[in-house]
């Protein structure tokens, strides 16, 4: 009997033995067999095939007072004031050196002389030079010239997200690089109000599409990876919510809004959309059941709205279009070269009226 079940167990040992021999010597392969895995809907207790696949395209962004050579330690300059001024996250989406981390991480255009620097998993430093960023999505792009990078793997479409997926939060929390979190995704297509970006700027306007999660997102992890439990990444790391007492809610901008306004720096230096000048004061039903209509809150004194759009009026079309919600109205507009004559149906005062604005570029931020 005994010998029958040596037998039996015999080949589970090698097998067991024959696999840590792999990966001891070849430790992607565990990424590999992750990889296989989750496709296959197995659940797994362990997401360290996924953290080694995207950690190497996570670095710390340090951005330095002037003439500072070196920004890896928090170390004093003559007079005792600290070299850096910020440190957050960022990842590697593009293996010839394009990096994309948070707007309201770098310096802006009135900070000149701040340097920005990549530090890559390594260990190995390389100055960071500003392509561009995007206020409206807090998203911002860097480049760097170093050999080997590694781009991050993109959530592909077999893995879609879902309320309760699983993700893992990588990034530079407190100047601890490589710092790896989880949890859950919490919801998908928040708007981005109470927010907390540069200079405490309310970011509704802009950010209408984000991932919520109650992975941990601390002061550091702004620019950071949110990755799924395949390694790939579902988004950008960029902000927490602004409320006391408030824990486990967390931001991220999702991977296809990260890759569109990515590509549109890299070409233009920004991204160029259309804007109309006003903000919401929340969706009201039209009359006689025909749906719903955005009725404007705020109107920009300065904006193509300005004089043409009373505050109080219900917009429910854009170009015979109809619309039902901020989010549709703002993609409508964004969506629209600057410089086009837009035509909006809305409700002033119970009548129906129809209202021509040229669009001009949007600049928040920007200057």
């Amino acid at each position: 009997m005994k010998k029958y079940l040596f037998i039996l167990v015999l080949p589970a040992i090698v097998g067991i033995l024959v696999g840590i021999v792999v990966l001891t010597i070849n430790p992607k392969a565990g990424q590999h067999v992750g990889d296989v895995l989750y496709s296959k809907g197995v659940n797994v207790d362990s997401y360290a095939y996924a953290v080694a696949k995207a950690a190497p395209s996570v670095v710390n962004i340090y951005v330095t007072s002037p003439d500072t050579e070196y920004a890896g330690e928090n170390k004093k300059e003559e007079g005792g004031s600290s070299a850096i001024t910020n440190s957050a996250s960022g990842v590697i989406m593009r293996s010839d050196g394009y990096i994309v981390t948070n707007y309201h991480v770098v310096p802006s255009s009135k900070d000149p002389d701040q340097a920005v620097w990549a530090m890559l998993r390594t260990g190995e430093l390389y100055r960071a030079f500003v392509v561009g960023y995007d206020p409206r999505t807090d998203i911002a792009v860097l480049k760097v010239e170093a050999p080997g990078l590694k781009a991050i793997s993109l959530q592909s479409r077999r893995h879609e997200l879902q309320v309760g997926d699983v993700v893992l939060a990588i990034g530079n929390p407190n100047n601890l690089g490589q710092t790896v979190t989880h949890g859950i995704i919490s919801a998908t297509a928040r708007s981005g109000s109470g927010l907390i970006t540069r200079n405490q700027m309310n970011i509704r306007e802009g950010l209408q599409d984000l991932i919520q999660t109650d992975a941990p997102i601390n002061n550091g992890n702004s620019g950071g990876a949110l990755i799924n439990t395949a390694g790939e990444l579902v988004g950008i790391n960029t902000a927490s919510f602004n409320g006391y007492q408030t824990y486990g809610i967390g931001f991220a901008v999702p991977t296809k809004l990260v890759t569109a306004v990515m590509s549109e720096i890299i070409s233009h230096g920004r991204v160029i959309r259309g804007y109309l000048g006003i903000s919401d004061d929340g969706t009201v039903p039209l009359p006689n059941e025909q749906g719903v209509g955005v009725r404007v809150g705020f109107i920009d004194p300065s904006g193509p709205a300005a004089g043409l759009l009373n505050v109080g009026d219900v917009i429910f079309a854009v170009d015979g279009r109809r619309i039902a919600s901020l989010k549709e109205l703002i993609e409508n507009i964004s969506a629209t070269t600057p410089g086009t004559v837009i035509e909006f149906k809305l409700l002033r005062d119970g009548e129906e009226h129809d209202v021509q604005i040229t669009l001009a570029e949007d600049r928040v931020g920007m200057d």
